[in-house]
């Protein structure tokens, strides 16, 4: 194998009469390059992305809602069950549901979750939301989120009008905090108040619509849901939602999109690859002689292939070790850059107020990298595989024809 490994080396090297397949295999090893660090870049930024969504998706729910069928009058009494869990890090009673908010003539529909402030802490994030005012709520007072304020044009103190589908009644509240949470969705339908306030607003007197848990590992909440329902079997009936049950079809869309675009952006390996192809197919056909010698000296078929395929993957793992430095040094200063281009152009290329955000979110995975390398990798092989295999076929007598 060594001897293969060498011959490999010697044939890449610029002879007088070779020193086009080096310069072809020096843009093949670009072109992987290339590909390889533009999907380390492009994945990181999705991966950074879907952390970032996630992160305020869990910031302003709860990991997990135990939703009690025909609410519960006891909550109190669950949550200091839920708190000896060893599992289970914060517990809060809520009521969830919907109502109307009328504004001028215009009349939308959004979504009501009444929460105890002083635990509603201990379950989501929703605390270090708050832009202005506060959650002490008392009576008719809610807080709603930054654009429903800017919707509505009003601010703190001021009132709205919410019309409850249980009485068809319209009901003043005053609002006392608004809160930004970074997600359009929330800030523009989420509306909080107080336990009490919710339920006079719904008509359940002494009742909630559940508990809301906050449990140890975000990501493995689902192994969570299944000890929940185990340690909670004689708290009556109820169903148990996690955060990615409630945003499944959000999540499963962003890994579609995330699989689509790593599916074309590995296309620019692909295309690279073809010039591997190329330069082992120009390197075979120089050296038809060389292969005539080894073959009548004894060189076996898997040593001629052997020696091309190690070619074919010098050129691809060179390739990819620059892609994947040129990758990772991109994907860690990519705030640098859109800095930098925004500078030339004159304007942001990430407006704050859109996307809430004040630096790119960047997740590099080792996983998505590891993905990355072992494709581009196995790219790089299938393409050495046919003239690697043309060579093998060549005997001396064909050598001997071609001189």
């Amino acid at each position: 194998m060594f001897a293969e490994l060498w011959l490999s080396q010697r044939y890449l090297r610029a002879g007088k009469r070779e020193k086009i397949i080096s310069i072809t295999a020096l843009i093949s090893m670009t072109g992987i390059a290339i590909g390889v660090a533009v999907l380390i870049v492009v994945i990181s930024v999705m991966t950074g992305f879907d952390r970032f969504l996630e992160d305020k998706m869990v910031g302003t729910n709860a990991h997990m809602s135990l939703e009690f069928y025909g609410g519960s009058k006891e909550p109190y009494r669950t949550i200091e069950k839920l708190k000896t869990l060893p599992y289970v890090k914060g517990a809060a009673p809520f009521i969830e549901g919907q109502a109307l908010v009328k504004s001028g003539r215009s009349i939308f529909g959004v979504e009501v979750r009444g929460v105890d402030p002083l635990l509603q802490g201990e379950t989501s994030k929703i605390n270090e939301y708050l832009q202005a005012g506060s959650y002490d709520f008392s009576g008719n007072e809610i807080a709603v989120g930054k654009e429903l304020a800017a919707r509505l044009g009003l601010g703190v103190g001021e009132e709205i009008s919410m019309i409850s589908p249980v009485t068809l009644a319209k009901t003043d509240f005053r609002i006392k905090g608004i809160f930004n949470s970074g997600m359009y969705l929330y800030d523009s339908s989420l509306v909080l108040t107080g336990i009490k306030g919710a339920q006079d607003f719904y008509k359940m007197p002494d009742t909630v619509s559940g508990v809301s848990l906050r449990v140890d590992d975000a990501y493995k909440v689902e192994d969570a849901k299944e000890k929940v329902y185990r340690d909670l079997s004689g708290s009556g009936p109820f169903q148990a939602r996690t955060w990615i049950d409630a945003n499944k079809n959000f999540i499963e869309a962003l890994k579609l999109e995330k699989l689509v675009m790593f599916i074309v952006v590995t296309m620019t390996t692909v295309v690279a690859a073809f010039g591997i192809v190329s330069t082992l197919i120009m390197s075979v056909m120089s050296r038809i002689k060389d292969i005539g010698i080894l073959r009548s000296i004894g060189a076996k078929t898997g040593s001629v292939l052997q020696i091309f395929l190690f070619q074919g993957l010098f050129i691809g793992a060179s390739g990819i070790l620059l892609g994947l430095a040129g990758g990772v040094s991109l994907a860690l200063s990519l705030d640098k850059v859109v800095n930098f281009i925004s500078r030339i152009i004159g304007r942001s290329l990430i407006p704050k107020d859109i996307y809430y955000f004040e630096r790119i979110p960047v997740n590099i995975n080792t996983a998505d990298i590891g993905v990355i390398l072992f494709s581009a990798l196995a790219i790089t092989l299938a393409a050495s595989i046919y003239p690697a295999y043309y060579a093998a076929r060549i005997t001396p007598s064909e050598a001997l024809r071609h001189e």
